[in-house]
């Protein structure tokens, strides 16, 4: 019987300075039937020589540089690992964090007794405190489910480990630079809810300020993130999810814009029409509602050219 190979898929942008302690976690695992698959979003550091050095050290690391016919962001790297990999299941990692010595071996295990297409773990900051990340694991009160995981649980990239064929099913939405675990995994409840809950901590997370998440404290970039999760995530999962799921997203991003008084989004237009179309007429009175609070100018012009047509 053929021992299955896992492929660690890796995105990274200027991180030579920490990427080694990650690197290093991976060939300390127990289980050693991996490939590492490290894409390269553009970095202008010395990440280049560092992996051509990790390469010649261990050929299970392979690595590759986005091209520049695909968009910049850790998603289109992730996308180009899914393409790329040979395994017979998929874990996603981070380029800044790093793996307990059993992380391969507990996902695998569980994930071959039990029988399912994806197993989910935890994970805990090395160097902050717990009290957020904590909350995301509600598996004792919700199972998974497509409703649940897009209104009540959560979990991280990092957190999972997918059948191969499942993983490769679906992809990142290129579209979003944070926010994007939860349009991944809305995605991937959508295609199958045979997903196991691991009890133990195998990941071991960075804080630092510079983390994408941190950048959004400036609360209209909080309100850009959270209005275009809600919106990519509406749209990928428009012909698939139930209307209580589509419901519950639309209202997040019509919340959204009433916070900021305005739509945080550059096609204005195409997010109005389909709030006409979920909402019928009670989405002409959100849409006055927002363009009351913003410009009143601008609410007439868009009622006359399209409340009254």
């Amino acid at each position: 019987m053929s021992v299955p190979l896992v492929s660690i898929i890796i995105p990274t942008y200027n991180r030579a300075h920490l990427i080694s302690e990650t690197l290093d976690s991976v060939l300390a695992q127990t289980y050693q039937n991996w490939e590492c698959i490290v894409v390269d979003d553009g970095s202008t550091d010395a990440s280049q020589q560092l992996f051509v050095n990790y390469s010649n050290l261990d050929r299970r690391i392979r690595f590759f540089k986005r091209p520049n016919t695909k968009p910049k962001g850790a998603n289109a790297c992730r996308n180009i690992g899914l393409e790329i990999a040979k395994g017979d299941y998929v874990v996603f990692f981070d380029s800044d964090d790093l793996m307990t010595e059993n992380h391969l071996e507990v996902k695998l295990n569980a994930i071959q007794k039990f029988a399912c297409d994806y197993v989910i773990t935890k994970t805990q900051y090395f160097n902050y405190t717990n009290d957020r990340i904590n909350k995301y694991y509600q598996f004792d009160k919700f199972p998974i489910t497509s409703f649940n995981y897009i209104k009540k649980i959560n979990w991280l990239t990092l957190d999972v480990c997918i059948k191969a064929s499942v993983a490769k099913s679906i992809c990142f939405n290129e579209n979003l630079q944070s926010g994007q675990e939860y349009n991944y995994f809305c995605t991937l409840v959508h295609e199958s809810i045979n997903g196991k809950f691991i009890n133990k901590v195998v990941s071991l997370r960075r804080h630092h300020e510079k983390s994408i998440q941190s950048n959004l404290n400036h609360k209209h970039k909080k309100q850009i993130s959270r209005f275009n999760r809600s919106w990519y995530t509406y749209l990928d999962l428009k012909r698939i999810a139930t209307r209580n799921e589509l419901e519950f997203l639309m209202n997040n991003c019509i919340k959204t814009c009433y916070d900021a008084k305005a739509i945080p989004f550059f096609d204005k237009t195409s997010f109005m029409k389909e709030v006409l179309k979920f909402y019928r007429l009670k989405g002409v009175y959100f849409l006055m509602l927002i363009f009351s609070l913003k410009n009143l100018n601008l609410g007439y012009r868009f009622r006359q050219k399209y409340l009254i047509n």
